[in-house]
Order: structure tokens, then sequence, then C-alpha cells
């Protein structure tokens, strides 16, 4: 990303000045637009077919925005003119509330032109690979993770850029690039996001899978260099793994890596595939899309930071790559959230982006919704004046995009979190008046707090010791 400066002012620009890009004034980061408008970023996530046509709302929409937005009683995606009244429909309620942005969680086989002729800024998705380890099995055309040493992923990311980013590469409203959603990039976010309370021994499966192809891969290279640097000979390796090498080169042909005797080992050999994993994804699909477009801003995946969170290696290596750190981080404002939001930036030294967080009210149509649960829509509301004017007055944050748009009664589908959908209208476009005249207010106010960052004490949650 091209990067000019104006050191009498003390200000950076980062990117294409013709097209969104990061601007650091006055040491505080803002995303700011073709005309020079500076703003932060806000936006509804979800917005998708199974919530705006479940089976108690679908016939309500389709006469609103078409009948033929449903054929055999399900959304159809080839139904354009109709799908365009749905996303007029979306950009309005967007904009009536003061948000200004169609986060990452929409749906997929919209055509992004509409945003650009509705005027709201929104993210490009690239999709090189599935890497969401819950999704590979089932989404990944071999079952597996991608190989991101080898010839065929380095030549589908430039097929994959060639094809989206040459088509985008003009456009004004686009923020910029993301990728997947909630990657489990090492072996303990694995295991806390996805093994859970499952017992027994277990490889990464993205280590797995590249280590255990058969012959002298360029991955298997990598995992040599790295079991040479941490063994004093081929024969520890043996011992440690259970295998019968006599040299070196006698790795290409397992492919099977079984249970080791020394897991603290394995564990720092497997530490450091996954760091090598993570800086090949992110470098070859940074230079796959700065090829086709040179123009706009890299975001990356969207990380997993619950929990435990990732170590400071994953937020330094991500940071080398991307332009602004987007993340996945549900918190109340308090203390120990600063802290983290902190670390992240200063590992990654890139501003941030809340990409998908949200305070939740569950209606009486609903068994249990997404969300950090409060006792109704005005204290939603509360939350996200709290939680907004909060971030707002850390320098380095460029927005937050709430997790929720139109509320998921029962009877619609669920993803793999067995909640339904928390959101700010009700299946019918009803606004939660409760919770949006606050929230309206808040994100109207958001540049101008943040103008100020770094100048007021913060204001944290009265609800913050709920969720300790």
């Amino acid at each position: 990303m091209a990067l000019s400066a104006s050191l009498n002012a003390q200000n950076l620009t980062f990117g294409n000045k013709s097209f969104v890009h990061l601007e650091k004034i006055n040491d505080v980061w803002w995303l700011v637009d073709t005309n020079g408008k500076k703003f932060v970023s806000t936006g509804m996530n979800h917005i998708q077919a199974n919530i705006r046509f479940a089976s108690y709302n679908k016939e309500y929409w389709a006469e609103k925005f078409g009948e033929n937005i449903l054929a055999n009683g399900r959304f159809n995606g080839r139904a354009l003119p109709e799908i365009k009244n749905w996303m007029a429909q979306v950009v309005k309620d967007h904009k009536d509330y003061g948000f200004n942005t169609i986060p990452f969680h929409r749906q997929l086989n919209i055509p992004d032109e509409y945003f650009e002729e509705l005027e709201i800024f929104y993210f490009g998705k690239i999709k090189t690979g599935i890497i969401h380890a819950n999704r590979v099995k089932n989404l990944s055309p071999d079952g597996k993770f991608p190989d991101v040493f080898s010839d065929e992923f380095r030549n589908k990311a430039d097929r994959t850029a060639k094809n989206y980013c040459s088509k985008h590469k003009n456009n004004k409203y686009l923020l910029g690039y993301t990728y997947e959603d909630l990657p489990a990039y090492e072996f303990n976010m694995y295991k806390q996001a996805h093994r859970r309370n499952k017992k027994g021994f277990v490889y990464h499966p993205w280590v797995a899978d590249i280590i255990n192809k058969k012959g002298m891969t360029k991955g298997k290279k990598v995992w040599l260099s790295i079991l040479k640097d941490n063994y004093r000979s081929v024969e520890e390796v043996a011992a440690n793994y259970n295998i019968d090498l006599k040299k070196w080169e006698d790795i290409a042909s397992i492919s099977i890596w079984p249970e080791p005797v020394n897991k603290e080992k394995w564990l720092v050999d497997q530490e450091e595939m996954n760091k090598h994993i993570l800086d090949h994804w992110h470098r070859i699909n940074r230079e796959s899309i700065l090829k086709y477009d040179p123009n706009h801003l890299i975001f990356g995946d969207k990380l997993f930071c619950h929990g435990k969170g990732y170590p400071d290696w994953v937020f330094e290596i991500v940071g080398k790559y991307v332009d602004v750190l987007l993340i996945q981080d549900y918190e109340m404002l308090k203390p120990s959230h600063i802290e983290e939001l902190k670390r992240y930036h200063n590992l990654s030294k890139k501003p941030v982006l809340n990409g998908d967080a949200s305070y939740a009210f569950t209606v009486e149509e609903q068994n249990a919704s997404k969300g950090l649960q409060v006792e109704s829509h005005a204290a939603v509301g509360e939350e996200y004046t709290t939680y907004l004017k909060g971030i707002m007055n850390l320098p380095f944050m460029v927005g937050w995009h709430n997790c929720g748009y139109l509320e998921q009664w029962t009877g619609g589908r669920l993803d793999d979190t067995g909640k339904q959908q928390t959101g700010l209208f009700d299946p019918f476009g009803k606004p939660r008046s409760d919770a949006l005249d606050p929230i309206k207010n808040a994100n109207l106010k958001a540049a101008e707090w943040h103008e100020d960052a770094g100048a007021s004490a913060f204001e944290y949650s009265k609800r913050k010791d709920r969720w300790d």
C-alpha cells in the first residue's frame, strides 16, 4: 500500500487518496473517503436470506420486494431486480440510523455494484481457501485446508484476485478486502474454539493437512527445516515422533505423523509451522490482491479474540500484511477490554476495527439469542452508546460493526452457534426504537468523539462486571 507523509503537519496517509484510505491526523487514525471526509465505520451484520426470508416473514418481504424473490418457497438468488429492492431497504435502514457500512456478514451472492449505486461503504470478500476449522471438511473442495506453500494455492489466489479485484479496483465505496471468518490460526485457539471439551491428542488440522502429504512438497520442506532447527539429529526426530527415519530426506515418505513422545517439543514444532502457514496465507493473498487492485485497503481475516485469545506472534504476523486489523471481540466496555484492544494495536501496529460484537435482549419469540445479554432494548441502546463512545476514545480504533440487523425468531434456520440472531429491527422491519434511537445518536456523534480521542476519561459500562 502506498504511503505518503506530510511531516510538517505530522500526519500520515496510507493508501490511495482517490479511494477510501487511512489517515493518521494528530495521532488519531481515520478512514477517509474519496472526497477527503474522515469517518469511522459503523454497520449492522447478518444481512442474510435465511433471516430475511424465514418461514414466518418470507411472504411479507416477497410482497414488499417482488414475488420473484422466492422460488418454490425459498430465496431466489437470480431475482436481481427484487434483490436490488431488498438491498435498497437494507441501505435505507442503515442510513436512517446513522450506519455507513455494509459489514462482513452479508449474503455473498449480492452484486457489489448495488452498494456502489446506493452509496454505502462495504467490504469486498475474497475466498482463496476455507480455513475455518468447522467448515473445511464440508466446504473445501477436497475437504482440506489449503496448502499455502503450493503452486496450486498461489495460482488460485492469482485467479481469484484477477476475477474479483480487477473489477473492483475503481470502486468508490469499497472499504477494502476481507478473507475468512474466525480462523483458528494456532493450536490452543483451535482447541478453545473448535474442540472444547473433546479429549484426545490432535494436530492442528491445517498443519496436519500439509505435513501428511505424500512426497517432498514445498510444505514438507518447510516442516523439514523446522525439525532440523529444533532437533540435534534425525534420530532424535524419529524417536520423538515414533517413525522410521534413517536420513532427513526420508520425511518425504511420511504421510501420517503419529502422537509424539515429548508433547512439549511437538507443540514448539507445530507452533513454528503455524507461523509459516500464517505468513504465507497472508502474504500470498496480499500480493495477489495488490497485483490487480493497488487502490484499496486490506483487512484480511476477521480474527477470533474471545477467551484466552491469540499469542502475540499472531498479531505481529497478521499486522505485516493487513492495513486494518479486523477483529471480533464481544465485551462490555471495561478496563480489561481497553487493554486488550491496546494490545492488538501495539502488536500489529495497525488501526483496529471491531467487526462483529453486540448487546442483546432476547424477546419472547426467541429461545436464546446471540450477543451479551441485557435486560431490555433500552439497555441495548445504552450499552451500544457506552461502547462506541469508549472505543472512539482510543486513537487507533476506526469502527465497530454490530452483530445483528433483523431479529431471527423461533422457526428460522440457525447457524452453528445454535442461537438465534439478535437484531435492532424485528423480522418485519419494525425498528426497536428503544435501542435504535440512542444508537442513531451515538453513530452521529462517533466522529466528534474520535476527534478528541485520548483526551477524556473512559466512562465504563455499569454492567461491566456481568461478564467477567
